[in-house]
């Protein structure tokens, strides 16, 4: 059978159109092609976030001016994925035709998809919202104070409070997408089993495809991210776990933006006590503050919902229980605080809660310690920025470059022969990177790990 490839840039092209049929995560987030990355610049680049403005009704014809303030997230593109093949003269001859090469460029363009889409799913734990999936009440799923995350999503409505959240956040009814387990979609599937109709000859995507619910576009995967909550204690919120160390541990806008270079952007530490001598919290978790409720920059009012917050990094307690700087997003924003009408007007418009946290308030975590849990998220597709650059030519054998449009992912062919083995090496390159944008823009259903 005669080969079927014919040059180097039909070797990029192809395994460029199989890896992206086999992409979930890498085909919903806002993807990007950036030549202009290099080891000069850090491997990072810059994306622009737009500034927000209120309604400034002051009861004048008198124009009401407020500053622009924008803020930029950094993308590190410093992800690395390849895979390659190499076979012998012999092989070549009397085994490697064109149905063997078809089927172990399918095979490689798949794992290089699960690598891409791994690392974006993991960008998830950032989101600092979550709401509960599993058995549980309509009113605890939307406002994600359900004790117990660690159930299955077992019907379309437990899967809507995501998108009840997220309206609650401002984020756009549009281009809104959800990634669950398989698990999750056997059960959401089998609930509308007669308005689904598998199609065989569909890509990859529209495979795991699970019918629209409210406004989102519903998909499953195996490559999301599980949480194992350290071993702090959970806290009721009221009365026992941990507490706030301190009071007025609020910040403005203007300093958690984010400059190029940076990963400040909404984000602040916060001083908490009461934990445990020694205990731990994992980063992705998420706890809520005793009166402190999150804050709808919209309409300019508090929700009926108390504000989450996402942990960014593992910390660990000390001897008395405290911890010093917890890393923290969002970052505490009251409206209308901050000194000059500038700062407070800025601070209203991204304002994050209504209150200041009082000294010895306390935290509840969501899960019990320990606790084990898949993270099933729900965003807007400019919640999580994809960045693929341009690897180098190389200085021997045979090389060629394939860019897509929509996902903005490059990969790089490249062939060689070892004059020693006798071996003929074929590779595909990718370099990419991810970050959330904004954080807001997505939201988290906590769920069971499936067995």
């Amino acid at each position: 059978m005669a080969n079927q490839f014919l040059n180097a840039q039909e070797y990029a092209n192809v395994m460029l159109l199989l890896l992206k049929n086999q992409l979930v995560f890498g085909r919903l987030v806002d993807g990007q092609f950036k030549n202009e990355v290099s080891d000069e610049n850090g491997l990072t680049v810059s994306v622009k976030r737009p500034p927000r403005f209120i309604d400034k009704k002051d009861g004048t014809a008198n124009l009401a001016a407020q500053d622009v303030v924008t803020g930029s997230s950094p993308v590190a593109v410093d992800q690395y994925s390849k895979v390659h093949i190499s076979i012998g003269d012999i092989e070549y001859v009397t085994s490697f035709n064109a149905l063997m090469q078809n089927a172990t460029m399918k095979s490689a363009a798949s794992t290089l998809a699960h690598s891409i889409d791994g690392f974006i799913a993991g960008q998830t734990k950032r989101f600092h919202s979550w709401v509960a999936g599993g058995n549980v009440s309509v009113n605890a799923v939307i406002a994600g104070n359900a004790t117990d995350p660690t159930q299955l999503i077992k019907s379309p409505q437990q899967a809507m409070g995501a998108h009840t959240r997220l309206m609650a956040q401002g984020v756009p009814n549009s281009d809104l997408s959800g990634v669950v387990t398989f698990t999750d979609g056997q059960g959401i599937r089998g609930s509308l089993l007669s308005d689904f109709t598998p199609d065989m000859n569909a890509d990859a995507l529209q495979r795991v495809r699970i019918p629209i619910i409210s406004e989102v576009d519903w998909y499953a995967s195996q490559q999301l991210p599980i949480l194992t909550g350290g071993t702090r204690p959970q806290g009721d919120g009221s009365s026992t776990g941990g507490q706030v160390n301190g009071a007025n541990q609020n910040v403005n806008y203007a300093d958690v933006k984010g400059v190029a270079g940076s990963t400040s952007y909404m984000q602040q530490t916060l001083a908490v006590d009461g934990l445990g001598a020694g205990v731990t919290i994992k980063q992705g978790e998420v706890f809520t503050i005793a009166g402190v409720y999150a804050w709808d920059w919209r309409a300019q009012q508090a929700t009926e919902f108390l504000q989450q917050y996402t942990v960014l990094a593992d910390a660990t307690a000390d001897g008395t229980g405290a911890i010093a700087a917890l890393s923290i997003s969002p970052a505490i924003i009251v409206p209308q605080t901050g000194g000059t009408q500038a700062i407070k007007d800025t601070n209203s418009a991204f304002g994050t809660v209504d209150s200041i946290p009082a000294d010895n308030a306390y935290i509840q975590f969501a899960g019990a310690a320990s606790a084990k849990m898949t993270i099933k998220p729900v965003f807007h597709k400019r919640a999580i920025s994809l960045v693929s650059t341009r690897l180098h030519t190389p200085f021997t054998g045979v090389a060629s470059f394939a860019v897509d449009p929509d996902t903005g992912i490059a990969v790089r062919y490249w062939r060689g022969s070892d004059i020693s083995t006798g071996a003929h090496i074929h590779r595909w390159d990718c370099m990419y990177g991810a970050a959330v944008l904004d954080p807001f823009l997505g939201t988290r259903i906590a769920g069971k790990v499936a067995d």
